[in-house]
């Protein structure tokens, strides 16, 4: 049976639509001048808006005083709404009412027609189409790999509007470059004189979860071990690798002067290939999950990064000590001549679902992101939080280089409600600066996924947005309708082909 949604509703649950106009395509508007021979010249074609006109009968046996009141209920709306068709299910129109509602009745029969105005002309999918190495080859094209690591990918656009694309890219190779070769422009990132050896100051990643899922590098601390922030956080409980990462498993005792009981993993960073420990410049991306199943749950959760002999340098931390609400802080915290906390964030330690949580939602640290980091250049400290860093500078800690990490999990002892989640699901760990010619740590690491989002005119590095990657001139990707072609490139000596997925929404005039 023919169907018509409009918005939450099914038109066709009371009239039995005679006609309805839904048109070829949007008209096209063009702008011409005249030319000096015959006729004009025309300088550009805009799409125009579309109108719907639509003819029903009032379902036999309805009352059609009750259905003039639900259709003008219905279709007497303020904002556009999804119009849908059986026949079409995959696409919707964005719709709102035009001109006049027509309906004419003898009291037991009825009549009507209305038009509905489509502002951009267009049917939206109402899903993505997505291309990667799984359906290659499809009606949504092909993506094919070559040996000298660049990517030849083939783009279906079977819609017959542009499409604003989402790109995600992993890097099977270390990369210090990015360029998308399109018809609609050319994008790019990074540095394309980026070499892959030769004599200056470089970067090595010393540690990444990613290739030690189990964290079995981290190693339960010493009985009797300090917590290298506070004292007054006991670290006789366990920690173990959980489903997702490192979880509490034990609490664990408090002492006397003690009001937090947890568990505690510290890692000496390897040598760097000089064979030196310890890293005066250096960064740390990880990612955590916080999110209290109720109110009053409550936890600590610390990173925290100390020199060889286990002085504090600085710490990036998540607590939650509110036992009634559901605040939450993100912390940050130094060492040096003057321990002290540096800065605290508030912010509510739901799943990033909002329900009135305005500016303190907890988009950072929920089931789908997490995504957070840390840098040390000499004096200066940057903290991520929310799209940024957040600088602070210690004159002191300009030499002291970064030797161990710390994990830490615990539970305030006046509380018995342990957060449902709060874990450390990935860590890596790089230093920054190192004087030796040899192979360089790139740009982007090996396994680092690049997300590229024309929509919005966004650029994330695994989950942290880089907007400054970008190439001055660079431009985001349109896909026309029809195939076109984009030629993937990474720097020079890049030899393993990265992993593309790209998606994209198919809209028709």
């Amino acid at each position: 049976m023919f169907k018509v949604k409009y918005g939450d509703d099914y038109l066709t649950d009371y009239v039995k639509f005679t006609k309805i106009e839904r048109g070829v395509a949007s008209e096209n508007n063009l702008i011409t001048e005249e030319n000096s021979s015959d006729g004009v010249e025309i300088v550009s074609v805009k799409r125009g808006p579309k109108e719907i006109p639509m003819s029903f009968h009032v379902i036999d046996g309805l009352d059609v005083n009750f259905v003039r009141r639900k259709l003008g209920q219905i279709l007497s709306s303020n904002v556009t709404k999804e119009l849908s068709f059986s026949d079409e299910p995959n696409y919707y129109y964005n719709a709102i009412l035009t001109g006049k509602f027509e309906y004419t009745d003898n009291g037991f029969e009825a009549d009507g027609s209305f038009t509905l105005f489509v502002s951009d002309g267009a049917a939206h999918r109402t899903d993505r189409v997505t291309l990667n190495s799984t359906n290659s080859g499809g009606p949504s094209g092909t993506i094919t790999k070559n040996t000298d690591g660049s990517v030849r990918i083939k783009v279906i656009n079977n819609g017959t509007k542009p499409a604003y694309p989402r790109i995600d890219i992993i890097n099977n190779q270390e990369n210090g470059y990015l360029s998308l070769a399109h018809v609609s422009g050319g994008f790019a990132m990074g540095k394309i004189t980026e070499v892959d050896g030769i004599d200056v100051q470089k970067s090595e990643y010393l540690y990444d979860s990613k290739d030690d899922t189990s964290f079995s590098k981290f190693k339960d601390v010493a009985a009797g071990t300090v917590n290298p922030q506070n004292n007054w956080l006991a670290t006789n409980g366990k920690l173990e690798y959980q489903t997702d990462g490192l979880r509490l498993k034990d609490q664990g005792t408090v002492g006397s002067n003690q009001g937090v009981a947890g568990g505690m993993k510290v890692m000496t960073l390897p040598a760097d290939s000089n064979g030196h420990v310890g890293a005066v410049n250096f960064y740390s991306y990880f990612n955590l999950f916080a999110w209290a199943g109720a109110f009053g749950q409550t936890g600590l959760l610390q990173v925290l990064f100390t020199d060889v002999n286990d002085k504090l340098v600085a710490g990036y931390g998540i607590s939650k000590g509110d036992m009634s609400g559901n605040k939450a802080q993100v912390k940050f915290w130094c060492g040096g001549s003057n321990p002290r906390e540096l800065g605290s964030k508030d912010f509510i330690s739901n799943n990033g679902e909002g329900n009135g949580a305005g500016d303190m939602n907890n988009v950072q640290f929920n089931e789908r992101n997490g995504s957070t980091d840390f840098v040390k250049t000499g004096e200066k400290l940057e903290f991520y939080w929310k799209g940024s860093r957040i600088p602070f500078y210690i004159p002191e800690l300009a030499n002291v280089e970064i030797a161990k990490v710390y994990i830490y999990i615990g539970q305030y002892t006046q509380s018995n409600k342990f957060m449902t989640n709060l874990s450390m699901r990935n860590i890596s760990c790089r230093k920054d600066n190192i004087q030796k010619w040899e192979d360089i740590p790139n740009r982007y690491a090996k396994h680092s996924k690049f997300s590229i989002d024309s929509y919005y005119g966004t650029i994330s590095i695994d989950g942290v947005s880089s907007a400054n990657e970008k190439i001055n001139g660079a431009k985001f990707l349109v896909f026309p309708p029809g195939e076109s072609e984009i030629i993937l490139s990474p720097s020079s000596w890049v030899t393993i082909a990265p992993d593309v997925e790209i998606s994209w929404e198919e809209n028709i005039l």
